[in-house]
């Protein structure tokens, strides 16, 4: 019995304790971090947020991934893959000995990923499913997608098994970035067991094949495991992850997040605003003490921008003089200057950043001018604000924070620019979706990253036949069928400068119809504990944190 005993307690050990890295890296330690959002939901497809996507791929992986060195796609679940000459048709091969996590809708079975599973996701994305929220993503784009959308056929023509482990996708056309759509967060692989199995509780149950497994999920926050049977190894043959556990808690505000970290409560801080710099790095006095927290500063260039939707299909806001008028009105460099300390770009330029050889079109520039926004909203009706009805801002944020501050900057300068009375309504990520889908909001801050490292995710959210599929983005759709026309063309132009010249109408048609009033671009800005090791956080602002490992000073 003892010798029973002694076996089982070594056994039940953690797996950290009896494995050494090569290297000089080290195993074991848990990674925490905080978010100020709560996440609900735990199922790629339905939690398109940021909050819940850098959650979310730490358990699930896409059969394409974003590379760290620069913006490009890279196979990942992929082993290798080949298009025809006409680039109708991809055949692709999956890797071997990649195995979904243990769980009960295997009956104790060890199960190893295969071509019908991801044919099995590809069809599910192009679903009318209450649990999808990408089928925008691929239906039409695949041959035989439509119908499935429509429920007509029971199976995707255009997707094909071939063996256990080779797949063919065909097109509908020769469309030039769809690889790079296959690395979208949203379409990470799960087993059709698991669906069956919980059904819409997978929202909390998730089954995946990437370095962790959910732990345990509350009000508190998330925490997730190590998956032992990971496939992959770092350069120096090591078997990942490294790290034992991933921890993330709930924070009321920056503020607390940034005394946590200081507190050695949390590892790393995302998206650094700048007013809290000077209280994040201390005085030198308290460097010299060793009382400040020794930290690395990471930071790039994201794929964010910050802009305010206007619900097109109702009033004030179906006329596009009002929503011309409110884009004149706003100083966008005052924004940037004086109220966030230069943090940031203006986006005077349109609604595309910098991105993946994209370079707007420097012609071309959201004009300041007050006279001309109180003229066009005389011509709409509402000489000198008269008459106009007072509106009402949503902003998901907290007193006190940027994002509170600037939005209440653009309320003054509304104010003072054309007479327009604007209360903001501080609220939550879920409240203000919620007031977008009943239509109570008709006013609202918004943000968007790029799902994938190309500029076609932020021109794909305006075209008109995409919103319709996914009614969830509310009313955001260009009116202007030239936009249309323009994207098209720009998913099947090969050329560089002419995706470039493509984009840039589809830009310039946004601007002019005033279908959203862009605000300022962010740069990505993060701090985190010196003992974290490797850490990288890509330009769509999720963390691969399979390579982390923790190595005390």
């Amino acid at each position: 019995m003892i010798l029973i005993y002694l076996f089982a307690s070594c056994s039940q050990k953690p797996a950290s304790e009896s494995r050494s890295a090569l290297g000089g890296k080290a195993y074991g330690g848990t990674f925490k971090f905080m978010s100020l959002e709560k996440v609900n939901y735990l199922f790629p497809m339905h939690s398109m947020d940021i909050y819940s996507q850098r959650i979310n791929t730490q358990i699930y992986e896409s059969l394409f991934k974003e590379s760290p060195d620069d913006q490009s796609v890279v196979p990942h679940l992929i082993d290798s893959y080949k298009k025809s000459s006409n680039g109708l048709l991809l055949t692709f091969k999956l890797k071997k000995s990649i195995f979904f996590h243990e769980d009960p809708c295997f009956k104790d079975e060890k199960r190893e990923l295969n071509a019908n599973d991801i044919k099995f996701v590809l069809q599910f994305a192009c679903s009318k499913s209450a649990l999808n929220h990408l089928s925008h993503l691929l239906v039409s784009k695949i041959v035989g997608s439509e119908e499935y959308y429509r429920k007509s056929t029971k199976n995707i023509s255009g997707i094909k098994v071939l063996d256990s482990h080779s797949f063919t996708i065909e097109l509908t056309q020769p469309f030039t970035n769809f690889e790079k759509l296959l690395s979208h967060p949203g379409l990470g692989i799960f087993p059709e067991e698991a669906l069956k199995k919980y059904g819409d509780e997978i929202l909390n149950h998730p089954v995946g094949t990437g370095p962790f497994v959910l732990d345990k999920i509350n009000n508190n926050g998330i925490s997730l495991k190590r998956n032992n049977n990971y496939w992959r190894k770092d350069n120096s043959g090591n078997k990942l992850p490294l790290l034992d556990r991933i921890e993330m808690t709930y924070g009321k505000n920056k503020n607390s997040e940034l005394k946590a970290f200081q507190n050695n409560e949390i590892d790393i801080i995302l998206n650094v605003p700048t007013e809290n710099v000077t209280n994040l790095f201390g005085s030198l006095n308290e460097a010299q003490k060793g009382k400040n927290q020794k930290h690395k500063v990471y930071s790039r260039r994201s794929s964010r921008i910050n802009y305010l939707s206007f619900s097109t299909d109702q009033e004030p806001f179906d006329d596009v003089l009002v929503r011309k008028a409110f884009l004149s009105a706003i100083d966008l460099n005052k924004v940037t200057s004086d109220i966030l300390m230069g943090e940031g770009l203006p986006a005077s330029s349109g609604f595309i950043p910098e991105i993946n050889g994209y370079v707007p079109d420097s012609s071309f520039k959201i004009e300041f001018n007050p006279q001309k926004a109180k003229s066009l909203l005389a011509q709409a009706g509402y000489s000198q604000g008269n008459n106009f009805p007072q509106l009402t801002l949503w902003v998901n944020t907290l007193s006190g924070t940027s994002t509170n501050l600037w939005t209440q900057n653009i309320t003054e300068q509304l104010k003072s620019n054309l007479g327009v009375d604007v209360q903001i309504k501080l609220c939550s990520f879920m409240e203000r979706q919620a007031a977008i889908e009943k239509g109570d909001a008709i006013f609202w801050k918004s943000g968007w990253i790029a799902d994938y490292p190309d500029p076609e995710s932020f021109i794909s959210i305006f075209y008109q036949k995409y919103s319709q599929i996914n009614p969830s983005w509310g009313s955001v759709s260009c009116l202007n069928k030239n936009f249309d026309d323009a994207y098209s063309a720009y998913l099947l132009e090969k050329n560089q400068d002419k995706r470039t010249e493509l984009l840039n109408k589809c830009n310039q048609y946004i601007i002019n119809e005033a279908i959203i009033l862009p605000v300022y671009f962010e740069d990505l800005f993060v701090v985190y504990n010196l003992k974290i090791r490797e850490f990288t956080v890509n330009s769509i602002e999720t963390m691969d944190l399979s390579s982390v490992y923790i190595k005390e000073l």
